[in-house]
């Protein structure tokens, strides 16, 4: 991993369907962002920022994703994103992504930091 990273401890604790958020040291402000635990895509991690808005998916509550509809979600307008790729299958942002963090498992921490575009 290269640039701006960050220590999120004990994700490897999080059983699935739980999160767990962090914050990204990046110019010129530091960025929210969240790793979550699923059952099939093991560990992933986006950027807590909703392609359509800019704004936090969340709304500050931590929560992140509907274990029902296996779908990360945005409280602000209902959009639905795919837990494997972050791409939005339903909602005013279908087609655009979530900003993609790579995740490098070390014990039960991990370090967090924006994944390379390719």
């Amino acid at each position: 991993m290269s640039g701006p990273r960050v220590r999120v401890v004990g994700v490897g604790q999080l059983a699935p369907g739980q999160s767990r958020a962090f914050e990204l040291e990046q110019a010129p402000e530091p960025v929210a962002g969240f790793v979550l635990c699923h059952s099939s895509a093991g560990l992933v991690a986006y950027l807590n920022r909703c392609p359509h808005w800019s704004v936090d998916l969340d709304l500050g509550d931590g929560r992140f994703y509907a274990q029902d509809i296996d779908r990360i979600y945005c409280k602000n307008h209902g959009a639905l994103f795919r837990v494997e790729d972050g791409v939005c299958d339903h909602g005013p942002c279908l087609g655009q992504s979530l900003v993609r963090c790579a995740v490098e498992l070390e014990g039960d921490d991990a370090w967090v930091s924006l994944a390379r575009q390719s």
